[in-house]
């Protein structure tokens, strides 16, 4: 996935002329993350987190087409039963835009596009439960060292500054999650986690 990724980056930025425009900013924003499994076992919740970090946005030798690549640092909470994990990635998404102008100073725009995310803080959780026949059972939450993803969003863009929505849905697992009987120690329950994120952002470019 991340040659994919890069080998996709490498080629939209090939298609920018040398006369392209280029403009460097900072972005910012809030996340829901909304976390499902491949079948309903764990209570989940959704949580609030944060990214922010640079980001260059490039103009293509099209009408009206553009792309931005960003490098982000995001930090997210999500909630299974009563455990709070909390999840520290760098993100690198590249999204296609699509600008559409009514002045000189504002417009709108569609972006879509590939997401990497790469874990950078703790990869495993375990906390300890009760089954429905009260037995109490070991959970363990391991998050993957990376994750791809796809950006679908848009917003509004007003001069040097930016105010989008995105939703970003998980292609591969963001985590696995085993469940352990202490009586047996043996696996009754294995469940593959994704992550599908709303998020609302702005951006000033300098």
């Amino acid at each position: 996935m991340k040659k994919i990724v890069l080998t996709m980056a490498i080629a939209m930025l090939g298609l920018t002329s040398a006369k392209a425009q280029v403009n460097l900013g900072v972005r910012g924003g809030f996340n829901i993350t909304e976390m499902s499994f491949n079948e309903e076992v764990f209570d989940t919740s959704n949580r609030l987190g944060f990214f922010v970090g640079p980001v260059l946005k490039f103009s293509l030798p099209f009408p009206n087409l553009g792309l931005d690549i960003a490098g982000y640092y995001d930090q997210r909470d999500m909630k299974i039963d009563d455990e709070t994990i909390t999840q520290k990635s760098i993100i690198v998404p590249a999204n296609l835009r699509l600008n559409i102008g009514f002045s000189d100073v504002a417009g709108i725009y569609l972006a879509a596009g590939p997401q990497i995310s790469f874990n950078i803080g703790d990869d495993k959780y375990t906390w300890k439960d009760w089954d429905a026949n009260k037995e109490q059972v070991d959970n363990t939450f391991r998050l993957n060292n990376s994750v791809f993803s796809v950006n679908l969003g848009g917003g509004v863009n007003l001069g040097r500054y930016e105010i989008g929505v995105n939703y970003n849905i998980g292609v591969s697992n963001t985590a696995d999650v085993k469940s352990f009987k202490d009586v047996t120690d043996t696996a009754y329950d294995k469940r593959k986690a994704k992550t599908n994120t709303w998020q609302i952002h702005g951006t000033i470019y300098f």
